[in-house]
């Protein structure tokens, strides 16, 4: 009985394929650099203090702060948080939508970094007035009332 010895490769592809190995082996491998470590940041307002987000000078115009234009430059802050805080019970619906439209709405369209995180706590009702005040507020994160205790009357 004769043995043959079946080789699945022809030499002359053999050679270049063990080439190729080699030279996968020996190359260097890309070194990845370190990500860039990005940061949040919370911006904290009230309703008398929104010198944080923006001013305005004597002839009531609307100037957007120098702390959101640096973080909107500063390429190693992510998310810019607003988180309001005390009572906002003497918002009525008209305050509401005013604050947003005058206000947050300038800021959100100013930069995409911008996110809302906190509770307005508005008068009881108010925020139901202007359904689409209420989920813009909430589209861009915020909640509104959520930390409110029901009166006897509303159980």
């Amino acid at each position: 009985m004769q043995m043959k010895k079946i080789v699945p490769y022809k030499i002359k592809r053999l050679i270049p394929m063990l080439g190729l190995v080699g030279a996968s082996l020996v190359m260097p491998g890309c070194d990845k650099e370190d990500p860039i470590p990005m940061r949040d940041i919370e911006l904290r307002f009230s309703d008398d203090d929104c010198s944080n987000l923006f001013y305005r000078d004597r002839e009531g115009r609307f100037f957007i702060s120098e702390i959101i234009k640096t973080c909107e430059k500063d390429p190693y802050i992510k998310t810019v948080y607003l988180i309001p805080e005390g009572d906002w019970h003497i918002y009525v619906a008209s305050s509401i939508n005013g604050f947003r439209k005058y206000n947050l709405e300038i800021l959100f369209d100013y930069s995409s970094k911008l996110r809302g995180r906190g509770d307005f706590n508005f008068y009881p009702g108010a925020a139901s007035q202007v359904p689409e005040d209420s989920l813009w507020y909430v589209s861009k994160g915020f909640t509104i009332n959520k930390y409110r205790p029901l009166t006897d009357y509303q159980r």
